[in-house]
Order: C-alpha cells, then structure tokens, then sequence
C-alpha cells in the first residue's frame, strides 16, 4: 500500500502539490481539527457521488472510468483516490473566496483579514457562493479533464455520451453544485459546534499576514493551472472561453477587496475578536479601518 501510495503522488504529482497547498492553508486559518473534517466530508461526498455516476449516472451523469492505472494508484471502489481527493481542495478553495467576498474586511498595511464570524461562516449566501464557485472551477477543469490523453493527466475516463459543453455533459455542473452544496453546508454545521469559542485551535496561525488571501490564491492557482494547460494543449476556444468567465470575476473580487464600503467598523471589529480574540494583537480596535482611509 506504501509502494502503491508512492505511485499515486508521482503519477498525479499536481493534485497532491495543490492538496498539500490546501492542507497547510486550511489549517493555519481553520486549525487541523476543521481541516481533517472538511476533508474526510467532502472526500465521501464527492467518493459516493462519483461511485454513484459511475452505476446510475446520478448526479454527475453517465461515465466510465478506464482502468488503465489499476495497479499504478490507489483505486476505491472503481473510481481513482486522486480523482475524488481533488474535490477538497477544490470545494475548499471556493469556500475561502465566497467568505472573502462576504465578509468585512480589515487592513493594515499589507496585512488584509476576514473579520467573519461563526455567523458569517455559516452563512446561506457564503454556502451558495461556495457551491457557484465550484461549479465555476469545473467549467475549466472538467473540459481539461476530458482531453487527459493530450497531457500527462492521460486518457482515465470518458462521459456516456459526450456532453454539449465541450464534450462536458451538464448534469456534471450539476453534479459539482450538489457536491460542494452537500459538503459545505455539512462543515458549516460541524465547524460552529465543535469550535470552542475563544480557543485558538490547534494550528491556527494569526500572525500569518493576509491570511484570507492565502484560500483565494488557491482558487486563481488552479484556474490558471487549468488555462495554461488548456493552452499548451492547442484547445484554444476552451482556454479563451474560460479566460472571458475568469477576468470579470477577478475583477469583481478585486473590487469587492479594494473598495472602501467592504471594510468593517469597529462594531465588526468588536464582533470578530469576541469569538476569535487570538487575532487581537493583529487588529486595532480604535478606529475602523474605512475611516482611515
């Protein structure tokens, strides 16, 4: 199991780059209690749903995974680890955006942070965001996917039949939306209760600057991953079509982080160091930050 672990990391070396990316960021900013659980969630969600896909075609649609690396990678239950451990640091990365754009924000200096609260985390329009922004990610990847063979992902799978989003059936969309909708909202519930209030958890690091940007990063990396690799392969209306989903949206975010209106008042300030007063040495509470400005 070992010899066949290996295998799996050098085969699918940038799966485990950006799974050990999410590890370390998820962790510094949710502790590794919150980590372990968002990871064991949406890793069995996204587990069934393709196993399900697989023999039924609910809810991702109708397709076939080719066992040609049976013996190279770690196979569960006829679907590859990789494929369904891509989906937690892909729904994760999405959940960090939807906080950044739904949070008042605090900056010093360069140093930006979320002043969310538990409320705020568990939020309606942070869990649908969430769920959007997956979908989004996969009208990328999932139309990079289908052309493995062009790449080193290689040839794993095919849709039965092809869809009409670049060979990308749209049940898969809504497959996606249901995993991430599913996951989410699932370590929204948890996170709050197991979370003591007050408590740093363990592995949390406050004095990390711009800590809230560290999850949207992952998001932009991926996504430029996805486009470049669309590009080298010479699938240029995929690659150029995504380019025109992902500047508007890079330009929003930017504005959302940028304008005035998105910073917090000290209410908001008082607020967040109430449930997570281990940020307090890197927060000022006199002012808020909009009126310094």
């Amino acid at each position: 199991m070992f010899r066949l672990l290996l295998s799996t990391i050098a085969l699918r070396p940038y799966v485990f780059i950006f799974l050990a990316c999410y590890l370390f960021i998820s962790t510094v900013n949710f502790g590794l209690g919150a980590t372990l659980i968002f990871t064991l969630i949406t890793y069995f969600v996204a587990w069934s749903c393709e196993w399900s896909s697989v023999h039924n075609g609910f809810p991702f649609g109708l397709y076939h995974y080719i066992p040609a690396t049976v013996g190279r990678e770690i196979w569960v239950g006829g679907v590859p680890f990789m494929d369904s451990l891509s989906f937690t640091f892909l729904a994760f990365a999405s959940y960090t955006v939807a906080l950044l754009v739904s949070c008042p924000l605090y900056r010093r200096g360069l140093d930006l942070r979320e002043l969310d609260t538990t409320s705020l985390r568990r939020a309606p329009r942070v869990w649908l965001l969430a769920s959007l922004f997956m979908v989004m990610i996969d009208a990328v990847v999932d139309p990079l996917s289908v052309r493995g063979d062009r790449w080193f992902l290689g040839k794993i799978f095919w849709y039965d039949p092809p869809g009409p989003h670049f060979g990308v059936p749209i049940s898969n969309y809504v497959g996606w939306f249901f995993v991430a909708a599913v996951s989410v909202r699932i370590f929204q519930w948890l996170e709050g209760r197991l979370r003591r209030p007050g408590v740093k958890p363990l592995g949390v690091m406050p004095g990390i600057p711009s800590r809230a940007l560290l999850g949207p990063a992952l998001y932009g990396g991926i996504v430029v991953f996805a486009i470049t690799m669309l590009f080298r392969i010479g699938a240029q209306q995929i690659a150029w079509a995504s380019v025109f989903i992902f500047v508007p949206f890079a330009a929003m975010v930017i504005h959302i982080v940028t304008r005035p209106d998105s910073y917090g008042n000290d209410e908001a300030i008082e607020r967040h160091l109430a449930e997570f007063p281990y940020n307090a040495p890197f927060i000022e509470r006199v002012e808020s930050h909009a009126d310094k400005r």
